[in-house]
């Protein structure tokens, strides 16, 4: 009975809007990297060549970027709640445009819509670090990433399935629809979360014409709100924008590159990122409960460096050897994205969550875009091994960054 009770007290925080957050990502992360296994060779199916790939990712992270500081915005201002459902329903039906495309230049279009919808992920952010308190972050976090990963461990091998059975244009247009019924079941479950902001700081739904007529007024006043949080949040936010642009630079190109030079089959490459999402998953969790006693920082930097050996060994690996590069990259990018999570909302008040996180990400995403177009034209006109190798080396001075300019607090925000 006392291991019950202890239990219960330990996992208390897993309740209300973090509970319905992780059902949601559960329903999202079961089907969602279903396509996205084999999205790059369903693009040039459509006629894409493998520098259009970065042009499709360009096109389609920097629509993402143009919405974060209105959704930041409106996240601070209008709340958190009604901006997430009514968005989360606009990414689900943006799917529509990726099951019926003819051709690539459809696809940028529905890319584009789905990422304008993504207007609430300072919202969703926001709501998150509002509902967990800083004691429970870090575990909060990774319990939120290894669960989402276990999910996908299926998705893989559903996505070869399809692909086998009724062919590559095919099977990824079913993957897409059940992509897109599963997002309308998680913007459904949303309606039960609750708002975190102050009544009076809660106006019902958000005002998205206001939020574009305000648009300078938002970017003003989200640029500025740097000043108003400690200078390791700001250097956070480099050093996680910078070595994020490097891994969606890469992320595009693994399943390309593993096919064409590496000479895997498809069913080898979906078994490698099925065993990436399992064999993750308890080293991360043992360390996001870790990181609520001793610290992000540590973990932050250990997932930078984890990506040195994982694209090192990568670039030349055989079958087993690329099950040991993706462990490593899988892992670098669960310890960097929790530990990143966790510290921001050590480091930033409640009131001014919407504005960080919406200013950071605009940068991200905007760094992201022109990573993904720099590593499209060096994949194609260079040499595929270039993207690869840019992140290994670019992760050593992005974790100095870290380690020299970034602090834990001694008091967390809650």
């Amino acid at each position: 009975m006392k291991s019950i009770s202890s239990f219960r007290s330990r996992y208390a925080f897993i309740s209300g809007n973090f509970l319905i957050l992780i059902l949601s990502w559960i329903l999202m992360n079961f089907t969602g990297p279903i396509p996205g296994t084999y999205s790059s060779l369903y693009y040039k199916n459509l006629g894409a060549n493998d520098f259009l790939l970065g042009v499709i990712g360009f096109a389609a992270t920097i629509a993402l970027a143009l919405v974060q500081f209105p959704g930041g915005y409106l996240a601070d201002k209008d709340g958190r709640r009604n901006l997430v459902v009514t968005m989360t329903y606009g990414v689900a039906l943006s799917y529509l445009f990726l099951v019926f495309a003819p051709s690539w230049q459809f696809v940028v279009f529905g890319l584009i819509i789905q990422n304008f919808c993504l207007l609430y992920q300072p919202a969703l952010y926001a709501i998150m670090l509002d509902s967990v308190a800083p004691e429970n972050r870090g575990a909060g976090y990774t319990i939120q990433a290894v669960v989402s990963n276990l999910v996908s461990l299926p998705a893989p091998i559903i996505a070869l399935y399809l692909v086998a059975t009724f062919q590559l244009d095919m099977g990824m247009r079913v993957a897409y629809t059940i992509a897109l019924l599963t997002y309308l079941a998680a913007a459904t479950l949303r309606f039960k979360l609750k708002e975190t902001l102050l009544p009076n700081k809660t106006r019902g739904f958000p005002n998205l014409l206001a939020a574009i007529r305000e648009y300078p007024k938002s970017v003003k006043e989200s640029v500025h709100v740097w000043k108003k949080v400690p200078s390791s949040a700001f250097y956070l936010f480099l050093a996680y924008s910078g070595i994020t642009s490097l891994v969606a630079g890469c992320q595009m190109y693994f399943v390309v590159y593993a096919t064409s030079v590496l000479h895997l089959d498809k069913v080898q490459y979906a078994v490698a990122v099925a065993f990436m999402y399992l064999s993750i998953s308890i080293p991360a969790l043992l360390a996001g409960f870790r990181m609520d006693v001793s610290g992000r920082k540590r973990f932050l930097i250990l997932g930078f460096i984890l990506y040195v050996p994982a694209m090192t060994i990568f670039v030349n690996a055989n079958y087993q050897m690329v099950l040991l590069s993706f462990f490593l990259f899988g892992l670098g990018q669960m310890l960097q994205g929790t530990s990143y999570n966790s510290l921001l909302g050590d480091l930033t008040p409640k009131e001014l969550r919407g504005k960080v996180i919406g200013c950071g990400q605009f940068f991200m995403y905007l760094s992201q875009a022109i990573a993904q177009l720099v590593m499209g034209a060096l994949y194609q006109y260079i040499s595929p091994l270039t993207p690869f190798l840019l992140l290994a080396v670019g992760a050593i001075p992005l974790s100095a960054v870290v380690a020299l300019k970034v602090f834990d607090p001694a008091a967390k925000e809650v």
